[in-house]
């Protein structure tokens, strides 16, 4: 009898527990949410505002994510990765936001907001972080991945017409059009 009242007070203990974990991590999925949608809101113009937010983004976000991953669906670890990624890039995290954007991608290639990932990095690689290398091959691969969606199409365009081109060069390349 002590056995089973053991047993069934341990199993209880476990239950208690774990409908704890859950419940904490909605609450905090919930919460980064709310901040996200502050970030998104946010005035372009406050840059210690967007800042913070990042860096809490990012925090919170990697931090759900390491720690109940397993618990979340595939759209909320998604979310939390996008998150990761534009929280990098609010807190001025470039190279973060950048493997994070292909982190998403990589571990997402179906979704509907993997070109986009692709697009963000090679966008990152190019004008921030001034990495032509890389930003050629960031949209390469966007384009040999999803050569039919809107941003394939403008990067192909992009590196055929503007890329690596220098102000001169675009400017000489302007008048010869008009």
């Amino acid at each position: 009898m002590k056995k089973i009242f053991v047993s069934v007070l341990i199993i209880i203990c476990f239950s208690c527990t774990n409908e704890t974990k859950v419940s904490n991590y909605t609450t905090e999925l919930n919460e980064l949410r709310e901040i996200n949608d502050e970030l998104i809101k946010s005035n372009p113009e406050d840059i210690a505002s967007i800042y913070q937010l990042g860096v809490k983004i990012k925090n919170t976000s990697l931090n759900l994510y390491v720690r109940y991953n397993q618990f979340f669906s595939d759209e909320e670890n998604e979310f939390l990765l996008k998150c990761a990624a534009t929280g990098s890039e609010a807190s001025q995290k470039y190279k973060d936001a950048a493997d994070y954007f292909l982190k998403a991608q990589r571990k997402f290639p179906n979704s509907e907001n993997a070109p986009i990932y692709l697009h963000n990095r090679a966008r990152i690689l190019d004008n921030i972080l001034n990495e032509k290398n890389n930003a050629r091959l960031a949209f390469d691969e966007l384009i040999e991945l999803y050569p039919n969606h809107a941003l394939s199409i403008n990067a192909k365009i992009y590196l055929d017409n503007i890329f690596g081109k220098t102000d001169e060069e675009l400017l000489n390349i302007i008048k010869s059009k008009n």
